[in-house]
């Protein structure tokens, strides 16, 4: 049975991707801070039982990774996905609102933390025949093509994410480990307040999870388009 750990699992894009692979005959582990206030999950562990675990997870807090690991390691002999999907974002509109502490918990969650957890888990991963990491992100052009001048936390911390993902990719490779960056599109989420314009996840992610299931060694290491076309970042 094909098994997948999901950060942020309690709304939106990470919600989408948990009732996905579940209706696809999955195993998810759902992580996030709260399950017991996880609403919109409750039903899903009605409806599949065994196949969704819930998992409490602050993916900024080292000894809540090392917990949720530990659990998972208990409950499976190996995952064969991770998709690092929880994010913040602290809007600016421009140099003068910026503040530390918006700066660093947008780099531990969007950044460190995918990194972090992949690391937890990896013992897991590499127990799959085919383990991939997916993080999710938004696709960052080259610096000199750069013209934003808003939203400092949410860019730069992408922008580190998907250093970071790209200097894994080169490590693991000779592990077995496909490891990409993806941005799912443009959804309506909480980060977007829910735009109008946004696609809701529900009818995007099962296009992104097939793209997810059909990933190869050619992938490893890019940034990938919901269309499966490739980034040039």
């Amino acid at each position: 049975m094909f098994t997948t750990f999901i950060t942020g699992a309690n709304r939106g894009i990470g919600l989408a991707f948990t009732r996905e692979y579940l209706a696809r005959g999955g195993r998810v582990f759902a992580a996030c801070r709260a399950p017991a206030e996880a609403a919109r999950l409750h039903p899903l562990k009605t409806t599949y039982g065994g196949r969704l675990t819930l998992v409490p997870l602050d993916v900024t807090d080292s000894k809540s990774i090392e917990a949720a690991a530990e659990q998972v390691q208990r409950e499976t002999d190996a995952l064969d996905l991770l998709i690092n999907n929880a994010g913040v974002f602290f809007p600016s509109a421009g140099f003068a609102d910026l503040n530390p502490e918006s700066l660093g918990q947008s780099f531990a969650v969007n950044s460190t933390a995918p990194m972090m957890v992949s690391q937890k888990l990896m013992p897991l991963l590499q127990k799959s025949a085919s383990p991939k990491i997916v993080n999710i992100t938004a696709p960052t052009r080259p610096i000199a093509q750069l013209q934003r001048t808003e939203n400092h936390s949410y860019t730069a911390s992408r922008y580190a994410l998907n250093a970071m993902t790209k200097m894994l990719s080169l490590e693991l490779r000779s592990l077995g480990v496909i490891v990409v960056a993806l941005w799912p599109g443009y959804l309506r989420t909480d980060m977007n307040n829910m735009a109008g314009d946004a696609a809701p996840p529900e009818e995007a992610i099962p296009q992104v999870v097939n793209l997810i299931q059909s990933l190869n060694w050619e992938h490893t290491g890019c940034c990938l388009l919901p269309d499966g076309k490739i980034f040039d970042w």
